[in-house]
C-alpha cells in the first residue's frame, strides 16, 4: 500500500494526476488531495502519506516551503513541475525524483517503482534536508551532491571528488580525503550533473575533475594529483586537451 498525497494549486493538474496513478500505477494505493500547502500541513495531522508529489510554483507557500514546514513528517517526496533548470538541478544533486508537467505515464510509473524500491530508505529526510539546503545557496556551485549507496547517504561537495570511473549501470567516485565509494548511477549521469564544476569526460570510463589533474604525458595518459593514471580516449583527445589548457 502507498498512501500518496497529491499537493498542487491546479485542480485539473491534481486530478489528472489522480487519475493516472489509478489507472497506471499496479500497486495498491489511497490517494488524497490539496490545492495548498497549508491544507496538505492540515490533512497530514491525520493522514500520513509515504509519498508526497509535490508542486513546486504554488501561491503563497510554495513545494519547498512545504518541505521546510513538514520537516519533522517521515515520506519520500516526487517534484511535479514545469521546466526550472535551477529548481531541477538543485533536486537532482540532492538525489531526489522530479517529473515535469505534463506528466508522461512511463515517467510517472518508473518513478513510483523507484519509489518502491527506496521505501525503507531511513536517509530520506535527509535527502529532503539537503535540497532545502542546496536551494538555500545563491550559487549553484555550492551545492552538495547526495550520494546513496547500500551503507547510507552521504553528501559531498564537488571539490570533494577527485575523478568518478563507469562500471556498467555503476559508478565508483574517488575522493580527495574519504574512501571511495559505488553508486548505482550511470557516469553519464554526473557527467551532466557535474560539468559545470569543473569536470570532464576523457574516456567512456572515466570523468575527472580539472583541479586535480597534475600533466598529460606523452602516451595521452591523464596524471591525477594522487598518481592514479588515466586513459584519454583518441575519439575526445582534441576537446580534452584544448579544455585542460584552459584550467
Amino acid at each position: 500500500m502507498i498512501k500518496i498525497l497529491i499537493v498542487d494549486d491546479e485542480a485539473a493538474a491534481g486530478n489528472i494526476l489522480k487519475v493516472l496513478i489509478e489507472k497506471h500505477i499496479a500497486v495498491k494505493t489511497e490517494i488524497r488531495y490539496c490545492n495548498t500547502a497549508k491544507d496538505a500541513l492540515e490533512l497530514m495531522k491525520t493522514f500520513s502519506p509515504t509519498l508526497v508529489m509535490l508542486d513546486i510554483e504554488m501561491p503563497n507557500m510554495n513545494g519547498f516551503d512545504f518541505l521546510n514546514m513538514a520537516s519533522d513528517s517521515h515520506f519520500d517526496v516526487i517534484f511535479i513541475t514545469a521546466y526550472d533548470q535551477y529548481a531541477i538541478k538543485a533536486i537532482r544533486f540532492s538525489a531526489l525524483d522530479y517529473l515535469l508537467k505534463p506528466v508522461d505515464i512511463l515517467e510517472l510509473q518508473n518513478a513510483v517503482n523507484r519509489h518502491i524500491i527506496k521505501q525503507q530508505n531511513l536517509g530520506q529526510q535527509l535527502l529532503v534536508s539537503n535540497l532545502i539546503a542546496n536551494l538555500q545557496q545563491k550559487d549553484p556551485h555550492n551545492f552538495k551532491l547526495a550520494l546513496s549507496t547500500t551503507e547510507g547517504v552521504f553528501f559531498y561537495e564537488p571539490l570533494d571528488i577527485l575523478y568518478c570511473e563507469g562500471e556498467n549501470n555503476y559508478t565508483r567516485f574517488t575522493f580527495t580525503k574519504h574512501k571511495p565509494m559505488i553508486v548505482s548511477k550511470t557516469l553519464g549521469e554526473y557527467e551532466e550533473l557535474l560539468a559545470e564544476h569543473g569536470f570532464i569526460r576523457i574516456h567512456k570510463s572515466y570523468l575527472v575533475n580539472t583541479k586535480y589533474v597534475a600533466k598529460i604525458d606523452r602516451e595521452g595518459l591523464v596524471q591525477m594529483s594522487d598518481g592514479k593514471q588515466l586513459a584519454i580516449s583518441k575519439r575526445r583527445k582534441e576537446i580534452v586537451m584544448n579544455t585542460l589548457k584552459q584550467h
